[in-house]
């Protein structure tokens, strides 16, 4: 916490008071594009970003990523503990479609309303990276943030129901007496989505409440949206939906009655309307060139196994397959517009 602690997740910020060097007075410094290019090619040697003992931030997650700050003259380093205002993520080496996918998965989030901040593709001296707008920084600074590891009080390592760690319900419980029943709706329209996505791994660290300025409390938006289907990983969901862990088997029925039992009486109206806007989202609106070549297929397919009573990623029958015209491949080329090229090592 003395080292990390002065840019953290949220709003508060943690420091020693016994360094004759502190208090530091934050600033930034202006960063070329690179120079961008550099932190993100040396994202496992310095995570965040983090190349000096002025340059100290803290921020959770699997994925690589460093932070900057976005100022009325450009992008710069945030120092001595300025707010960061982006998270960039680079191309993923052997997962090379993963920030393209992630940028679909946003994109749908915020035509679904689940999210308001913005997420982009953007090159740097010929690099392309997801940079993604944080949602716990504002135009007066810090913004409180809650994961639900912490607001239900468990150990870092209890982010997945598996192993008896709590599940849905018990974050629904917790946003109806914090929040609201509209907050409980919202879970379960990001629960539909994440399903119909293949978004795998909303476990209870992806899932926050925002603590306001004025004292009221909010579902934080929609984030770390990676659809994952095409990966190769395992295929469960992390929590269970129903009972159901495994994405072929989760039905629409499944997701129906975890909302009733969280005491949505209207569950099922909520899975119907989320479903059919992002079917028509799907048809509508392309991945980036960079993305997964079935990731649009793939979100059409779960949604219409989901509206016709299957598990999400059931396989389709003989006949199906045999009336279903082929995803038309999209050109894996470096010059692609939103670009494949990364840090190459």
């Amino acid at each position: 916490l003395r080292r990390y602690g002065r840019d953290v997740a949220g709003a508060l910020q943690i420091w020693d008071p016994t360094d004759p060097a502190e208090p530091r007075t934050p600033s930034t410094a202006p960063i070329s594009a690179a120079r961008v290019r550099e932190l993100l090619a040396e994202v496992k040697r310095a995570p965040i970003g983090n190349t000096s003992a002025r340059r100290m931030s803290l921020l959770a997650g699997v994925q690589d990523k460093i932070v900057l700050v976005l100022t009325n003259d450009g992008w710069a380093e945030p120092l001595d503990g300025y707010p960061s205002t982006h998270i960039l993520k680079p191309v993923v080496t052997g997962l090379p479609s993963v920030i393209f996918d992630e940028e679909y998965g946003a994109r749908l989030a915020r035509h679904l309303g689940l999210a308001d901040f913005d997420t982009h593709i953007e090159q740097f001296d010929g690099v392309s990276a997801l940079v993604i707008e944080r949602y716990d920084r504002g135009p007066d600074g810090r913004i409180h943030q809650e994961d639900f590891n912490q607001a239900l009080g468990l150990r870092g390592d209890a982010k997945y129901e598996a192993n008896g760690n709590p599940g849905l319900v018990a974050i629904a419980n917790l946003l109806r007496e914090s929040v609201g029943r509209r907050a409980v709706e919202g879970l379960l329209r990001m629960t539909t989505l994440s399903i119909a996505v293949g978004n795998l791994d909303m476990h209870a660290k992806n899932i926050s409440i925002l603590h306001l300025p004025d004292g009221t409390t909010q579902l934080a938006p929609m984030y770390d949206i990676v659809p994952q289907m095409h990966q190769p990983f395992d295929k469960d969901f992390a929590f269970a939906i129903n009972g159901t862990y495994t994405h072929s088997g989760i039905t629409r029925d499944d997701l129906e009655a975890e909302g009733r039992g969280w005491g949505l009486r209207n569950s099922g109206a909520i899975v119907d309307r989320t479903l059919d806007q992002i079917a028509e989202f799907a048809a509508g609106e392309r991945p980036l060139p960079g993305a997964h070549h079935a990731l649009a297929g793939d979100v059409m397919r779960f949604c219409r196994n989901l509206l016709d009573g299957r598990g999400a990623s059931a396989a389709e029958s003989f006949i199906e397959k045999q009336n279903t015209k082929p995803e038309t491949k999209l050109p894996r080329t470096r010059e692609a517009e939103g670009g494949w090229g990364g840090p190459l090592r």
